[in-house]
């Protein structure tokens, strides 16, 4: 369940633009996206009747619900000549382009041409396979989704009581700072993370996941697509800590960042109201304390890939994610 509140501020700071920032240091963006699930916008942002537009691969989508409130996300811009739908509105279910007046279904396809009997072929929008989950509106890169929606570690959704939130735009690929999840000595070193080495490291096809297990903790952490981080933490003293984090690829070398704090619901209801507020506060407070310490160093990094690293021993897990995120199923936005 979530329970949602306006996101608080990034305190994000501004670095001079850099030729080598946001993605791969000597490496050419070649216009292709990994292929996974990315959180578009907050669901309580998009009300019943509008079209957003939201910048996404490189390009451009459009975001909108259903008459049954389900979410819809489409290349945004029109096959005509080229108007930002966005920039038009919803008229009985369907967008219409401000332009010309043509008028697009949820499935894509023109309905509608003003003084035209017949609506040609290629005269359609394409759609991102799209879906509400966590208080997220989220789109798949690809035709098929290749994997489910991320799940927490350990727990059912029903299971919790969860806030989500707007990170905001930040100038580096998310894979990058989903890195972390395997840099222990980054783990270590800024975030103070006692005994951070793991237990297990494991690859499927789209998922890693992680065990992290010393007497004061045990963590399990999974890695959706690269760039979706969900994790649950159990202390030594009882408490534990659920939470989500990454972002949608906007373009190369930009990201935008989302993250959740969770709390388990039996433990939420015992507490009361008043108790779970300084509760999920405490924990919001402590996302922000990571994402500060990340942020100047990732926003200045001139990030090097896995042949020109110089990795050590320690950083073998690195080596074996950065081969992992190079072998990941990409793929270009439907509308280049």
């Amino acid at each position: 369940m979530a329970m949602s509140e306006n996101a608080p501020e990034s305190g994000m700071p501004e670095f001079p633009q850099r030729p080598f920032r946001g993605g791969e240091y000597g490496k050419e963006h070649d216009g292709t996206y990994l292929m996974n699930w990315n959180p578009i916008m907050l669901a309580e942002d998009l009300p019943q009747g509008q079209v957003i537009g939201k910048d996404f691969l490189g390009t451009r989508v459009i975001v909108y619900r259903q008459e049954d409130g389900t979410p819809v996300v489409q290349s945004a811009y029109c096959p005509h000549m080229g108007a930002d739908l966005s920039c038009g509105e919803m008229v009985g279910g369907q967008v219409r382009c401000p332009y010309h007046f043509w008028k697009f279904g949820p499935d894509g396809q023109c309905t509608e041409i003003p003084e035209e009997d017949t609506i040609p072929g290629v005269a359609r929008i394409y759609n991102y396979p799209a879906a509400e989950r966590w208080g997220f509106i989220w789109a798949f890169n690809g035709e098929e989704p290749l994997y489910d929606l991320p799940e927490m570690p350990n727990i059912a959704e029903e299971d919790l009581v969860y806030k989500p939130f707007h990170r905001g735009l930040r100038p580096i690929e998310g894979w990058i700072g989903s890195s972390n999840i395997v840099d222990f000595q980054h783990l270590k070193t800024v975030h103070g993370i006692p005994d951070p080495y793991p237990k297990k490291v494991e690859y499927s096809d789209y998922l890693l996941d992680v065990r992290q297990e010393s007497d004061n903790r045990v963590v399990d952490t999974r890695l959706h697509g690269c760039t979706w981080m969900s994790a649950h933490a159990r202390f030594a003293d009882g408490l534990e800590r659920f939470f989500m984090a990454g972002g949608s690829q906007v373009a190369p070398g930009w990201s935008d960042s989302f993250f959740l704090v969770a709390l388990r619901r039996s433990q939420a209801e015992e507490m009361g109201e008043e108790a779970v507020q300084e509760e999920f506060q405490k924990r919001i407070d402590y996302m922000i304390k990571l994402y500060s310490e990340d942020e100047p160093i990732l926003y200045s990094l001139r990030f090097r890939g896995y042949r020109k690293s110089a990795l050590i021993r320690a950083d073998r897990y690195m080596g074996e994610f950065l081969r992992y995120h190079d072998a990941y199923p990409r793929k270009a936005p439907f509308d280049v």
